[in-house]
């Protein structure tokens, strides 16, 4: 197949402002004169000047400010490249491994990640929640990621390969219908069993931090494995033996490093056996 690669082409107000003309606009703010960014790019002066003019004009936006002493980016000028540049960055295709997780899978995910450095293997490790790893993976910005509602396997990619890291448990502390709602392990599970049962709950809290569960006052769910290694205390919370799920890792591409940290994180995980 043909080296297909994407580029960056600004759009205003139905106008296209095309990848050569940003990069004359970054040439002019790394050269700081017309004629050296002109220089730099091949171009004569009369042609840079041109496409700084159709720039401005697309943009409608004074961009460059020229004096005797030479040229500069105007603050809308370099609001324009600094966007320009961080769209140039998602479109680049990095060869480490890159991996996501949540706070759950996070300390198996690093000694994972840990392992392979040893073995002189480079691992990018991202900690968020199961929706915006996914929303990495619809966007190809990762190789794998470890989920904590095994149900999202089936749902957003069921066509993808996916691997047991291995299982887990939500444990229940019970302070009344009142909820917090942790932003991590496998909610949708808790509150799904909550309903089937007709257990009355009202969801009222969203938390973040994992520590926060033991200063709340409030009902919540949460992965027996963060309790077992120490990350909450979750003193009163009792095992709900029907929450035993799975921790599924998802793999988004065939990246040559992804079976061994798989095998690696599959070591690393508490509860290997269920």
């Amino acid at each position: 197949m043909v080296d297909v690669r994407p580029r960056v082409v600004f759009v205003s107000d139905g106008q296209e402002i095309t990848h050569r003309q940003m990069e004359a606009l970054a040439a002019l703010h790394r050269r700081g004169s017309m004629k050296k960014a002109a220089e730099s790019l091949g171009l004569s002066t009369p042609v840079l000047h041109k496409y700084v003019r159709e720039i401005e004009e697309k943009a409608d936006a004074e961009l460059i400010s020229s004096t005797s002493r030479g040229s500069r980016l105007t603050k809308a000028g370099l609001e324009l490249l600094r966007r320009f540049k961080a769209y140039e960055l998602r479109l680049e295709d990095p060869t480490v491994l890159r991996v996501a997780g949540t706070v759950v899978s996070e300390r198996c995910l690093l000694a994972a990640a840990t392992e392979l450095s040893d073995a002189g293997k480079a691992c990018v490790v991202t900690i968020s929640t199961d929706e915006a790893n996914l929303r990495l993976m619809d966007e190809a910005k990762v190789d794998c990621v470890v989920l904590d509602d095994a149900m999202y396997a089936m749902e957003r990619a069921p066509e993808a390969e996916s691997t047991e890291i291995g299982s887990d448990m939500l444990l229940f502390k019970d302070e009344g219908p009142r909820f917090a709602k942790l932003a991590f392990g496998a909610q949708r599970l808790a509150f799904r069993f909550m309903t089937e049962k007709d257990i009355p709950h009202e969801i009222v809290r969203v938390i973040y931090e994992p520590t926060m569960v033991d200063r709340t006052d409030l009902s919540y769910f949460v992965n027996r494995s963060l309790a077992r290694n120490g990350v909450v205390r979750a003193e009163g919370a009792k095992d709900q033996k029907w929450s035993l799920h799975s921790m599924m890792a998802l793999e988004c591409t065939e990246h040559e490093d992804l079976p061994l940290f798989l095998e690696e994180a599959r070591e690393a995980w508490f509860y290997r056996k269920g």
